[in-house]
């Protein structure tokens, strides 16, 4: 029993795989923007590849739960997102909490900007252009 192979031109093929992945990053969302915008400094220099996870200092429920979190980019700007990635997070006028983690920068943070409850980064937010974070006297390596 013979089975007959329908052969298509190589061009056929190309444009069939194009279609496939034209619907294919057609259907993943793109990135969220539009939240509080941000920039994280040490003395002056940008902190790239640092989570920034904000958190109401003054909230009395689901005190754990953070508002959001943002992560730098090269010149350490950021622009912060709800927690559940829905959506940009824009800051009311409030007090904040802000921790740190570095998620592949090359500058190891201090263990008290990791926690909440030990963090120094503490932000009176009272709508300006952007939430200027600094962390004083880290080495860049």
């Amino acid at each position: 029993m013979k089975f007959a192979v329908k052969q298509f031109p190589i061009s056929h093929s190309v444009r069939c795989l194009a279609v496939l992945f034209a619907m294919i990053a057609g259907c993943s969302p793109g990135p969220i923007t539009g939240g509080t915008p941000g920039v994280l400094r040490t003395d002056g220099n940008p902190l790239a590849d640092v989570q920034i996870t904000i958190y109401s200092a003054t909230s009395a429920t689901n005190e754990d739960d953070p508002l959001g979190y943002g992560v730098t980019s090269g010149d350490g700007t950021f622009e912060l997102v709800q927690r559940d990635s829905t959506g940009p997070l824009d800051l009311e006028p409030g007090s904040y909490v802000v921790v740190l983690e570095s998620v592949g920068a090359p500058t190891e943070l201090p263990a008290e900007y990791l926690k909440r409850d030990s963090t120094p980064l503490k932000v009176d937010w009272t709508n300006d252009k952007t939430l200027e974070l600094n962390v004083p006297g880290l080495t860049l390596k």
